[in-house]
């Protein structure tokens, strides 16, 4: 099979008319990855080769489409996979919830890629911003009301302090919800609650086990960063490592001329919640995921 045509369909997504022939395009793409797995071609090097179509894809108004057809009526995990890489890379640290316009007369397919788009651990702009898009979007149902409650519960237990800042972030798309103000409602009960606590001193860390773990952490970090200075671009110009710098200046030849060069140094940070039921017990969080994914079709 010649792979460069998933180029030239690339080329296509990019100078064609996404709302006119957006859907025929992302019909010769399945048509395409299909044609490929069938042949026996490795699936690193078809995520590899189709990249730039995922890429594209996610970032366009093609992304409903897409994960209403290959996560909510196929469940084809194989291609969801990559498609939902790109979505999570670009909106991970999206400080608030996305709307989205979801296709007409995929309804059904809706709900069902809502519940596997959370087991297949989208960031949560993405998942609870998709629920409460259904939500404004499609007619009252029973299966839409249990949906909702199902995956907005969810959501709010596993990750209550990412859904808190989505859910108070003034420019929320969904700040006239009544499902959503009901959820920050609970939250900030839950919040208010778990603060009252009493506060126990047998639960502190004794001094030896602060040292400890101090230690670990330290640990811990040497090794992140060790690992990144291996795979760092910037060890590739340099060996130097400038450690309090703001700026550095690096001798440049352009021209069969030396010239300097002033990079400016900053530093980056981001964090993370992690579902609270993986982090107390694994094994019932996988329980729960796959619990989710079969019942999605119900």
């Amino acid at each position: 099979m010649d792979m460069m045509r998933f180029h030239d369909l690339y080329l296509r997504l990019y100078t064609e008319d996404l709302q006119a022939n957006g859907e025929e395009l992302l019909d010769q793409f399945f048509a395409l990855w299909s044609e490929a797995e069938e042949s026996g071609i490795d699936l690193d090097t078809l995520n590899e080769e189709a990249d730039d179509c995922f890429h594209r894809i996610a970032e366009t108004r093609l992304f409903p489409l897409a994960a209403c057809r290959w996560i909510g009526e196929l469940g084809r995990v194989e291609i969801s996979k990559p498609l939902l890489h790109h979505v999570s890379v670009r909106y991970l640290q999206h400080p608030e919830l996305l709307r989205f316009q979801l296709p007409k007369g995929l309804e059904l397919y809706a709900l069902s890629a809502a519940s596997r788009m959370c087991v297949m651990n989208v960031p949560v702009p993405v998942s609870l911003g998709w629920i409460l898009s259904l939500n404004e979007d499609l007619p009252t149902s029973s299966r839409l009301t249990s949906t909702i409650a199902k995956i907005v519960g969810l959501l709010t237990t596993e990750y209550p302090g990412t859904c808190m800042r989505l859910l108070k972030s003034e420019n929320s798309p969904f700040a006239h919800s009544q499902i959503a103000q009901d959820a920050l409602k609970r939250l900030v009960a839950a919040g208010t609650a778990l603060e009252d606590l009493p506060y126990l001193t047998e639960l502190e860390m004794p001094p030896a086990m602060e040292r400890s773990f101090r230690y670990l952490r330290r640990n811990e970090s040497r090794t992140v960063t060790d690992h990144a200075h291996e795979h760092s671009l910037f060890g590739t110009v340099t060996a130097q490592h400038f450690k309090y710098a703001s700026s550095i200046a690096m001798e440049c030849v352009a021209n069969g001329e030396a010239t300097d060069m002033t990079v400016p140094m900053f530093t980056h940070e981001m964090s993370l919640e992690l579902p609270q039921t993986w982090i107390a017990d694994p094994l019932r969080y996988v329980l729960m995921m796959n619990s989710l994914w079969n019942g999605s079709d119900e």
